[in-house]
């Protein structure tokens, strides 16, 4: 039966007529999307989230994330053929009207998607359903994924860069060494058990976007879309490759504006999921400013089947931004109890369904780019998605504090406290620990002497750098992953592997070995570095 909510939703989306149809006493032929043979599906119906979107605040970028469900033109792709040929899976018209129903309901400035075939294919939908919707720029990037989607970006901001990782930024298997006891007792779960061949790569590569807005707000999105099924050791693999990506970003700028935003393939207290949501780099989910926090679960489901696997997870800097109850979910048309989500093909849903997630969007204040430091995660940082663990989450001043496991509603808003206490930042890599880079005791005369005509000569030391926390200095396990250090000369953009040799005295410039900029590379954390490599690097001038 349909609820009253319900009732209204469906007379929006105007599918109430089929209904109307059935009542009456002559019989009915059976629609082109459900034969007579199969099993009769009840009446649509707003299963989850809310029917309408949220009023959209003035002057408020809103961001959102999208599963579209396989979005596929009618255009043959030659790469795609036998079991995954595209032309079997030609979105129907009547889906794609129902998609660009609910993404003009959505009315997102910034909307991130997953399972889009490709950028032809979204600017072709674009073009043919979302007219006048101000979508000028789109970014989507080909992942090599078996089944032919990918990431993609539907912006009235600006895009500055989108990319996608390759070579040793999709290799995943050198977090396994971040997966350690400390931090499951952190993140109040256990990992997932290993079992069979590591995994080596992400499945489907993060889609990375810039965007500047034309008062030069500036936002980075990382759109995800991690592995789905029982692959949770995977899943957890692939999240914490993408919290690194973030790592690094925040590390060079602490009050980037970040969000990873998409498809987790995980409910929340899936480890996958925790790796973000409670990051201790100080991430936070935008599930803490929903727009009603006595609301029931499923008015935030995010999926057909029940589940809530659907996340934006913001950096402070962002969260600063952000307009308390502003984070919605806007509930699409959802087949009765009686359709199984998982057998779609053999049974397709009626006319009027969309997809089988639903949009989840949040509001940014972009007028004023405030700093990490306006954030504050106060009272009850999250009740976290029906979190039933209570792990120790950071604080902006970097301390535990508990989460509550009830549903009591949150507290936590962005705060404009600029003497509130900054989010404590990752310390560089030369003060891990007291088996940093630095050469123990003074430097020699001579090795001063040295570095100084080196550095006159143009020629800067880059220090290795560890690509994971747990790569630390000191760590020798072999599995994490370092960057070896190299050299460059700044004048003339020379490399070397090796120190440059020559002796300016005698007339003889400093000559690298020309080896290129080297590779990450695994087997642990190398030893100190020479004091003519220390005084050469920019961290080793600052602190001689």
């Amino acid at each position: 039966m349909l609820r009253s909510t319900a009732v209204s939703a469906l007379l929006a989306f105007g599918i109430l007529v089929s209904g109307a149809a059935a009542q009456t006493s002559k019989p009915q032929s059976p629609s082109k999307s459900q034969s007579s043979s199969q099993p009769k599906i009840k009446p649509l119906e707003i299963s989850y989230g809310i029917p309408k979107a949220r009023p959209k605040t003035k002057g408020a970028l809103r961001l959102a994330t999208y599963n579209a469900e396989n979005l596929f033109d009618q255009k043959d792709d030659p790469n795609q053929s036998g079991e995954y040929d595209d032309l079997k899976e030609a979105t129907s018209e009547a889906r794609l009207k129902a998609v660009a129903k609910a993404i003009r309901e959505l009315d997102a400035d910034v909307l991130c998607l997953e399972e889009i075939e490709s950028k032809e294919c979204l600017e072709w939908f674009r073009d043919t359903y979302l007219k006048g919707m101000g979508y000028d720029y789109v970014a989507s990037e080909d992942v090599s994924y078996y089944r032919g989607v990918e990431q993609s970006v539907l912006s009235r901001v600006p895009i500055v860069k989108a990319q996608v990782f390759s070579g040793e930024d999709l290799v995943i298997g050198d977090m396994e060494s971040r997966r350690t006891d400390s931090e499951a007792k952190r993140l109040a779960g256990t990992w997932a058990k290993p079992e069979g061949k590591m995994p080596e790569k992400f499945q489907r590569s993060p889609l990375k976007v810039d965007l500047k807005t034309k008062d030069g707000y500036e936002l980075t999105v990382f759109v995800v879309h991690l592995k789905a099924g029982a692959f949770d050791w995977q899943r957890e693999l692939e999240a914490l490759q993408v919290e690194q990506f973030v790592e690094e970003m925040l590390k060079k700028n602490p009050d980037a504006n970040v969000a990873v935003l998409g498809d987790y393939n995980a409910q929340p207290n899936a480890m996958s999921a925790k790796v973000l949501r409670i990051s201790d780099d100080g991430l936070v989910s935008a599930y803490d400013w929903r727009f009603d926090k006595k609301a029931s679960r499923d008015t935030y489901t995010t999926h057909a089947s029940g589940r809530s696997i659907d996340f934006i997870v913001m950096s402070p800097g962002l969260a600063a931004d952000c307009i308390d109850g502003s984070y919605f979910v806007l509930g699409t048309p959802h087949a009765g109890s009686d359709w199984d989500w998982r057998k779609a093909d053999e049974n397709p849903p009626p006319n009027g369904y969309a997809a089988d997630h639903y949009p989840v969007a949040i509001e940014i204040m972009t007028a004023t780019d405030k700093p990490a430091s306006a954030f504050k995660r106060a009272g009850a940082p999250g009740d976290a998605e029906d979190e039933k663990d209570a792990p120790k989450r950071p604080t902006s001043a970097g301390k535990g504090e508990e989460t509550p496991a009830d549903d009591k509603p949150s507290d936590a808003k962005p705060s404009d406290d600029k003497s509130s206490a900054k989010p404590a930042t990752k310390p560089a890599a030369t003060a891990a620990d007291a088996s940093g880079p630095r050469p123990v005791g003074d430097a020699p005369a001579a090795d001063q002497a040295l570095a100084a005509e080196l550095r006159a000569a143009g020629w800067t030391f880059f220090l290795p750098e560890p690509k994971s926390k747990a790569a630390k200095w000191g760590n020798t396990d072999p599995r994490t992953t370092w960057f070896p250090g190299f050299w460059k000369n700044e004048k003339t953009g020379a490399m070397s592997a090796s120190q440059p040799k020559g002796d300016p005295s005698k007339g003889r410039g400093f000559v690298g070995d020309g080896k290129e900029k080297p590779k990450w590379r695994d087997g642990g954390s190398p030893g100190p570095v020479s004091w003519v490599e220390w005084l050469c690097s920019s961290e080793g001038a600052e602190k001689k």
